[in-house]
């Protein structure tokens, strides 16, 4: 069972993944009192071992403070390389190392670590300091760092626990939704593509209901995935981002030519193959498992010769090909997600400290709040800023209090 704590000042992280133990780091750093991780995993950085497919997007040289987490990481003594799109990985490639690096960091700096401890409530308490009550017990606090995370990945402990303390101190939960996530469609091909893979521009498409017209809310360049259920890919996930109920994806598969030009190569490709039938018209161009479902949508016979392909229907081939339209009933749910959309609002926030607006000596860091980026490294850069701001902010602030 925990005790009351002493004379000596005490900074409470609750939540031990990325942006914890930055924020534990960075309050430790400050040699303010003593430093505590609460953890309900059996260990810290769950999540984080299994990202970037086990090799860690640790940040993204287009964030505008990578450099800050570069330099970070190279005090752990991690080296980072750089990849295609900005993306910054270890250089062993192993998520492992950046665990071991922060974890040798927080042994290093005498960090109190707590792991397999779920905490049920923090209250404020008479005095100012917070109350926390958990699975080991009652421990007070003259700091709290929320750092639980979203929802997003329930296998490794993710439940959205802090949502729950956040409101009981008054803030507002702005809608939360899995994120970079797959799409699903009840379109019945789907079971015929799956494991196909093209390279194309995936746009989201919602309705305007006053202008009485769709249009395109995001679109992505990259690989477009095909499963049994629908539509997945990074590009696929960075549009889930945006994804409402009633939109809809159109897939441009030849994204290089406009559709003037694709109509000319259709044309061109009618009149060298005119002996050919359709499913060998289209082979060279689309993947093999493409082509039957092309054929279907466009109403052509596999057996009919490229010859008797009309200016109409080379025309809408063309307009197929270059806006696909695909129909989206919705999105993987919290397991599949790699983020969560949503969080604690922002405004309610000192973006600078990461303090609550509302609570003194309160601070928020990650997924917890309402910040959610595109694949690539966003995500995780995010947790370790956020993480260095509030643990930095947390233990200055109770150094001045002393004074």
């Amino acid at each position: 069972m925990y005790k009351d704590k002493g004379p000596e000042k005490t900074i409470t992280v609750i939540g031990g993944g990325p942006s914890g133990m930055a924020a534990a780091i960075s309050a430790a750093r400050q040699g303010t009192g003593r430093v505590l991780i609460i953890e309900k995993n059996d260990i810290l950085g769950r999540k984080l071992l299994a990202t970037g497919n086990g090799r860690c997007n640790l940040t993204n040289t287009n964030c505008p403070d990578a450099e800050e987490t570069i330099r970070f990481f190279n005090g752990l003594g991690l080296l980072v390389r750089t990849e295609e799109e900005g993306r910054v990985y270890p250089y062993s490639e192993q998520a492992a190392a950046v665990r071991e690096a922060l974890m040798n960091e927080l042994k290093h700096l005498n960090v109190i670590i707590r792991c397999g401890t779920e905490v049920k409530a923090v209250e404020r308490t008479e005095n100012h300091g917070f109350r926390i009550v958990s699975e080991g017990g009652i421990l007070y606090s003259d700091a709290v760092i929320l750092s639980t995370g979203g929802k997003a990945g329930p296998q490794y402990g993710c439940t959205g626990d802090g949502y729950r303390f956040a409101k009981a101190f008054g803030h507002r939960v702005v809608s939360i939704r899995p994120s970079l996530v797959q799409m699903v469609s009840d379109e019945p091909f789907f079971k015929s593509l799956k494991g196909v893979r093209a390279k194309g521009r995936a746009a989201l498409y919602r309705t305007d209901q006053a202008a009485g017209c769709e249009k395109a809310v995001d679109s992505e360049d990259g690989e477009i995935q095909f499963t049994a259920e629908g539509l997945s890919g990074i590009c696929i996930f960075n549009l889930s981002r945006s994804y409402v109920r009633g939109d809809h994806v159109k897939i441009d598969l030849f994204p290089e030519y406009d559709e003037k030009a694709l109509r000319e190569i259709l044309s061109h490709r009618a009149e060298a193959l005119e002996n050919r039938n359709m499913a060998e018209f289209f082979t060279g161009m689309l993947h093999i498992k493409l082509v039957p479902v092309i054929l279907n949508l466009l109403s052509l016979d596999e057996d009919r010769k490229a010859a008797s392909l009309t200016a109409d229907e080379l025309s809408k081939a063309a307009q197929l090909l270059k806006g696909w339209r695909i129909s989206v009933t919705g999105t993987k749910g919290w397991k599949e997600a790699q983020v969560t959309a949503g969080g604690v609002d922002l405004a309610e926030i000192n973006r600078d400290t990461m303090e609550s607006l509302y609570v003194p000596n309160l601070y928020f860091t990650g997924e917890l709040l309402d910040v959610d980026g595109k694949c690539g490294g966003y995500n995780l850069q995010w947790a370790w800023i956020s993480g260095l701001a509030a643990g930095r902010s947390a233990a200055m602030k109770i150094r001045e209090e002393q004074c």
